[in-house]
């Protein structure tokens, strides 16, 4: 063995600490709300469920969802997956979802953002603010773009912790 050899161990990486702030979003929700009357036609009851959990190692936060409203008389299911990770370079949360109504599109899949307050605003081809509320239940508002650094508000629901 030669005198210059290292002891090198092996480190496992650990997550960045800004990723806790996501467990308020840990559990099992039932979602209950409205699409709102404009793009996607008139007002229409959402209902679904939602699950948030820590893939093995912290690294990623998975959201799993499954709901169902009308658009146009047609009964619309959106399920998918998204997964949360933090970027601290950017200093900033990002998602990558996968769901039932398209195939993947590398850009139109991706959102970013953070904090304000203390709600968690991610944007992308939509924003989406997710506000933690007293009693255990959390607010979701989905806007897209509607001009100018403009949002219209396409659904609102509430999750409610079952778990």
């Amino acid at each position: 063995m030669s005198e210059n050899t290292q002891n090198t161990e092996f480190q496992m990486p650990t997550p960045d600490p800004a990723l806790k702030e996501l467990d308020f979003l840990v559990g099992r929700w039932d979602l209950k709300g409205s699409t709102v009357e404009g793009p996607m036609g008139p007002a229409t009851e959402i209902t679904g469920w939602e699950t948030f959990e820590w893939l093995q190692g912290g690294f990623f936060l998975v959201h799993r969802w499954e709901s169902n409203f009308t658009v146009e008389g047609v009964e619309v299911v959106d399920a998918g997956y998204e997964f949360f990770d933090y970027d601290p370079e950017g200093g900033r949360y990002r998602t990558h979802f996968f769901n039932s109504l398209g195939p993947y599109d590398h850009e139109g899949s991706k959102y970013h953002g953070g904090f304000e307050g203390e709600a968690l605003v991610v944007t992308g081809p939509a924003r989406i603010t997710r506000t933690p509320h007293p009693g255990g239940t959390v607010i979701v508002d989905s806007e897209v773009p509607a001009g100018d650094d403009e949002w219209a508000p396409i659904m609102k629901y509430t999750l409610t912790r079952t778990r």
